[in-house]
């Protein structure tokens, strides 16, 4: 066996780090895979703590586990994106129809253009998303770009107010030239922002301003202010969109035990990888050939028998043996006087008592032959 060729240990070892590296980055997008905007949602992006704030502060909370075409409740409908199923191509027509009652609607945007259930929905009302922020292409800048924050500044009539704090998105739904600008980005950016439409009041607010992360950031009130000040504007009864987050009514069931189970199983399968790879790069020891195949003649057999037999010293029974085998092919063979010798045979009588037998099988096989050779010839004269 020979040793694994070092380039194929290289391959070998580049291909378990890539596998690695590709369950680590499938273990941080599944922290980022949690139900985000879900108040039923304890992770760093769920809503739960924006939930149990408001039903302290006496709001009537309901959550809304069937499609949007089917709430027939008014107040407040909040709905935050990104969704993760329920996409529909009618869904900005059902939030249509929920103005169309009077209700006020909050749409918690993700800023995310990638989302087309989004893009679909905010469509549907007549809002566009625009591009608050352009993408680097540089990989030096990169990191930076993508863990960058703003702090939202508070509008004028707002004074008192502290800036809240949220992911710096990248797009933001345009609001309509009538709208009120609660909250602006650091160059101006219209983020959070309420305008009128139908007989209701749409609210735009990124839907990271509500995580649970936010809400609960020592030292920052200001995220909480916000929450406050649409709940003094929009009153004590809402309902949210849970139906597309996951919920339709069947018993609860946590996501960040979900998350927490996937990102074990995650692990799992990079200990695997990792292990298999090591085991494939490390040599099985030094080269080796298989040992050569033992040939040889019956002579060479039949002469290590006898090594055997003469060290255990079975001469008399292979003496007698002799005898009994002699006697067996030829009937006519005479053993007088061979009985004895072969019972107190040892190594020498052993062999001076197989000469013997020779000598006389010879004998006795010359005169069968000169006696059918007689016979053959008295035939032939007759």
């Amino acid at each position: 066996m020979r040793l694994p060729a070092p380039g194929r240990r290289g391959w070998l070892a580049a291909a378990g780090i890539a596998a690695v590296l590709i369950a680590l980055v499938a273990l941080a997008a599944s922290g980022r895979s949690e139900a985000r905007g879900s108040v039923l949602s304890r992770g760093p992006g769920g809503w739960l703590a924006a939930r149990r704030y408001l039903e302290a502060r006496g709001v009537r909370v309901r959550l809304l586990g069937q499609p949007l075409d089917r709430q027939e409740n008014g107040g407040v409908l909040v709905t935050a994106f990104p969704w993760q199923q329920g996409f529909s191509p009618d869904a900005g027509e059902a939030l249509e129809e929920h103005l169309r009652r009077g209700g006020s609607l909050v749409l918690a945007y993700s800023g995310d253009p990638a989302n087309p259930a989004e893009t679909v929905a905010l469509k549907g009302l007549g809002l566009t998303l625009g591009e608050v922020r352009k993408l680097t292409l540089n990989p030096l800048k990169w990191r930076r770009f993508s863990r960058e924050e703003w702090d939202l500044r508070p509008a004028p009539g707002l004074a008192g107010r502290e800036p809240a704090r949220v992911w710096a998105p990248r797009w933001a739904p345009t609001p309509s030239k009538q709208a009120r600008v609660l909250y602006q980005g650091p160059g101006g950016e219209p983020l959070v922002a309420a305008f009128s439409q139908r007989r209701g009041t749409v609210w735009l607010v990124p839907a990271d301003a509500f995580a649970n992360a936010r809400l609960g950031q020592a030292g920052r009130a200001g995220n909480a202010d916000l929450l406050e000040t649409l709940r003094r504007r929009l009153g004590d009864d809402w309902t949210f969109d849970e139906y597309h987050h996951g919920f339709t009514g069947r018993p609860l069931l946590e996501t960040v035990a979900v998350g927490r189970t996937l990102d074990l199983i995650l692990l799992h399968l990079a200990a695997l990888y990792l292990a298999a790879v090591l085991v494939l790069a490390r040599p099985f020891g030094p080269a080796w050939s298989p040992p050569p195949v033992v040939t040889g003649t019956a002579g060479a057999f039949l002469l290590g028998l006898g090594a055997i037999h003469h060290r255990l010293g079975h001469h008399r029974q292979a003496a007698k043996r002799l005898l009994a085998r002699v006697r067996e092919l030829d009937r006519d063979f005479n053993p007088a006087g061979l009985e004895d010798q072969a019972e107190a045979a040892g190594a020498r009588g052993f062999v001076a008592l197989a000469r013997e037998v020779a000598r006389r099988r010879k004998g006795l096989m010359l005169g069968n032959k000169r006696g059918n050779k007689r016979e053959n010839e008295r035939e032939i004269g007759a």
